[in-house]
Parts: C-alpha cells; structure tokens; sequence
C-alpha cells in the first residue's frame, strides 16, 4: 500500500506539468498582405484565433495555446512570397477543420484575381501551405526581390477574398 502512494503523486504531479505545458500561448505570424495601392503589410505576430470562415477579418478574442487545438498557417504562394494568415483552431486536432476552413476561402479569393490564378494553379499557393504548433512558426514575408505583379499574387487575392466576405 506504501508504494500506491508515491506512484499516485507522481502520476498527479505529472498530469498537473502536462496540463501547464498545453496551456502556454501559441503566437502565429500574421503579414505579407498587400492593398490596393500595392503596400505590403509587415509581418507581425498574433496570439489571437483567427476565424476559419472569416481569415481575413480581425482575430476573434480567444487566446491560441500550444497543445493540440491550434496551429499557425502561411501560403506560400509564388515569387517566394509567403503571406502569414496567424492562429487557427479550437475545434479539434491542430485546428485540422478550422484550417481547411480557411484554407478554402483564401484559395476562392485567389481563384477572383486573374494574376493569382495564373501563377497559382486552382488558387492553391504553388509552393504549398505551412501549418505548424510552435510559436512564430510559419513563414511571413513578401518575397525577395518581388515585382509589385509577383506580390500581387499573394496580397490582391487576399483583398478580393475580403471583399467578397463582407
């Protein structure tokens, strides 16, 4: 019966370290993001989710933490520019639904801009999406060397897929 006692502590103590380490805050890269007027936004950070219906409206107020509900996404679209969208899950495993979600919408705002669609087949980003759980994780910024066309794929369907959400 002796031995039951430090096992149950230790199994306590253990359970208690496990539970502090998937609460710690997830920070997410958000940025890359160009307007109108051919400005590209800088790549900040954001501990904020961001809505998988609505990637491109402000972060709602709920916190991302590390574990297994949240995950940070970035397209990586071509010309090397690589547009950081921040936090997104909450729903289930690494924010799986959450990020399909928005995958979704930011490839219909790519599919409405003729310069994204053309150097980014079915609007998917060419080079792929990062979707990863460490803070700060995915990749943002507007591509080395970039003409204001190249960048447009990434940032001008993102304006396209704002304006359609509204």
């Amino acid at each position: 019966m002796r031995s039951i006692v430090p096992v149950m502590c230790l199994a306590l103590f253990a359970a208690s370290e496990a539970d502090d380490v998937l609460s710690e805050t997830l920070s997410c890269n958000v940025g890359a993001l160009m307007n109108l007027e051919g400005e590209v936004s800088t790549c900040t950070t954001s501990e904020l989710r961001y809505k998988d219906n609505k990637p491109f409206d402000e972060p709602s107020g709920t916190t991302c933490t590390s574990g297994t509900q949240y995950a940070c996404l970035t397209g990586n679209w071509a010309g090397d520019f690589d547009t950081a969208y921040g936090c997104f899950g909450g729903g289930s495993d690494l924010g799986v639904n959450q990020i399909d979600n928005a995958k979704a919408k930011i490839i219909e705002g790519c599919q409405a801009s003729p310069t994204c669609i053309a150097n980014n087949p079915g609007g998917v980003p060419s080079r792929g999406w990062t979707s990863c759980t460490e803070s700060n994780c995915n990749p943002c910024a507007a591509g080395a060397g970039a003409s204001a066309p190249t960048l447009l794929v990434g940032g001008f369907a993102l304006l396209l897929a704002v304006t359609a959400l509204v």
